[in-house]
């Protein structure tokens, strides 16, 4: 009768992983972060899931199998007078001021209360913002999933009880390439250790923001327990694109390139515009959703007006505004973009972007370099890991002038050995064993099946630090080759000292 109850377990967890209720938690998800979300959503949805997407945005058109809430909540750069202009230290420091209000504010809100009175067999948490939601996990007591919009790093690491090497991989807050040196792999443990203290400060400051407003109840765990029992982490990275390559645990999915697809075609009108730039084609220009190009000081603008208005090809620029003093009349402006559709055009020369994590997987998938003018945070680690790969350039605003954007710009569109490099990189992250979608759902229905799937969980996450990484035997070791090595000198001295004492000893009796 045992065999009996364990088949009908197992029919169990099939049927609830073939149309289970999955509730996504992205509060903070900037547009770009939606599109990742909303990926990961349509692909469950897909197989018969039905998923309740919650973000800050407005809800797009209705698709099969998906609910999309929305929650009011801060954006996550509102904070920032002009990230244009912003210092990347206080910005960091002003975000983790604001992080444990705007969480609990979110949390707060009468949707995240009805929310928390339906039935969800799974949750995908975001890790953006998002500590103080372990509260709804708790409630709903299912097994959850961390989700990242960007690679692994950092304490997202731990969070997905993976191992990390400060030595082999740079923060992105760094500007540091690979290899690193001695001097980089100092400053990158000083800043992980800086970064991991200010987290754990600010995350314990959350806690109480939690506690205090009856958010979160006395019997739940600490956040900073919470944390360490994802199931998984799906992050948005493709192992076999990643520089330098990291070894990974089974708990980590990689789902990079997911939103990712062929080109379609252009609307008429659009396509018809394209197609008057004649042989010299044309160039994509777009800061993506987070930055607001109406924040562009003065002085950026004009100087970009001059170098496009100086070109051959056709300038399409991605403009939040819709209209623009002086604009040349090779510049086209357009508030919105199908930009996938775009990159994807034969007649496209360059791509100049701000390094956004989607928009570089794109221009990787579609094959086209880029020049990045990046404003803030992962940006620049992104347009660097771009330039060292060899197949665009970056530019920082402070140095942008009309000869160095110009000859930026002629060097990148004639330049056929960076074209080549990023076509050899395209049909790479096009070479998957199974599509990234099919792998998240995979794994999302694995943990279904496996109610929380704990058995892959990394012992790593129970050891210390010094024990991971077998300090404390080093440091036996070497101080046992110390005293050996000390033991071995004072007998070799006692020898010799005994030897020269014969010797005197003989010499004397001689002359005697």
């Amino acid at each position: 009768m045992q065999w009996l109850s364990v088949i009908a377990a197992a029919m169990m967890a099939i049927e609830v992983s073939q149309a289970a209720r999955i509730l996504i938690l992205a509060p903070f998800s900037t547009p770009s972060h939606r599109i990742f979300f909303m990926s990961m959503a349509e692909a469950l949805a897909a197989k018969n899931h039905s998923v309740t997407l919650v973000t800050k945005l407005n809800p797009m058109k209705p698709k099969p199998n998906i609910r999309e809430i929305s929650i009011p909540a801060p954006e996550i750069n509102s904070h920032a007078d002009n990230l244009f202009t912003s210092n990347k230290a206080s910005y960091i420091f002003t975000f983790f001021m604001h992080w444990p209000k705007d969480c609990a504010d979110a949390l707060a809100t009468k949707e995240m209360e009805q929310l928390k009175e339906e039935e969800f067999d799974l949750v995908i948490l975001s890790i953006v913002m998002s500590e103080c939601f372990y509260s709804v996990i708790h409630k709903l007591q299912v097994p959850f999933i961390h989700a990242n919009p960007q690679g692994l790093m950092g304490i997202y690491n731990d969070m997905a009880n993976n191992p990390q090497f400060l030595s082999l991989e740079p923060s992105i807050l760094m500007d540091l390439e690979v290899p690193l040196t001695f001097s980089d792999r100092m400053i990158n443990t000083l800043s992980d250790i800086a970064i991991r203290a200010t987290y754990f400060y600010f995350l314990h400051i959350l806690e109480r923001e939690c506690r205090e407003r009856r958010l979160c109840s006395e019997d739940m765990p600490s956040p900073s327990e919470m944390m360490y029992n994802g199931s998984l982490m799906i992050v948005n990275s493709m192992s076999t694109m990643e520089m330098p390559v990291k070894p990974s645990v089974p708990t980590v999915v990689y789902a990079g390139g997911i939103h990712c697809r062929p080109a379609r075609p252009l609307p008429k009108e659009l396509e018809e515009w394209v197609a008057g730039a004649g042989e010299a084609g044309f160039i994509y220009f777009s800061l993506g959703s987070a930055v607001k190009t109406k924040d562009m000081p003065e002085t950026y603008r004009n100087v970009l007006l001059q170098v496009l208005a100086s070109l051959q090809q056709r300038v399409l620029w991605k403009w939040d505004q819709g209209t623009m003093e002086d604009l040349p009349p090779n510049v086209r402006l357009g508030k919105w973009l199908p930009q996938q559709d775009i990159l994807g055009h034969p007649s496209l020369r360059l791509f100049i972007t701000h390094g956004g994590l989607l928009s570089t997987q794109e221009a990787t998938y579609h094959g086209v370099p880029l020049l990045g003018l990046p404003v803030y945070l992962d940006q620049h680690y992104n347009m660097g890991q771009v330039q060292q790969q060899g197949w665009g350039r970056v530019l920082q605003w402070e140095d942008i002038s009309y000869d160095t954007l110009r000859n930026h710009i002629l060097h990148l569109i004639s330049n056929t050995k960076m074209r080549e490099e990023v076509a050899r990189r395209s049909v790479i992250m096009k070479d998957q064993a199974v599509p990234p979608g099919e792998w998240t759902v995979y794994w999302v229905e694995y943990v279904l099946r496996h109610n929380g799937a704990n058995h892959l969980r990394c012992p790593a996450i129970n050891m210390t630090w010094y024990e991971l990484y077998n300090v404390d035997v080093w440091l036996v070791l070497v101080m046992v080759l110390v005293v050996v090595m000390a033991l071995t000198l004072k007998v070799l001295l006692l020898l010799i000292c005994c030897l020269y004492s014969l010797l005197c000893s003989t010499k004397k009796h001689k002359q005697h």
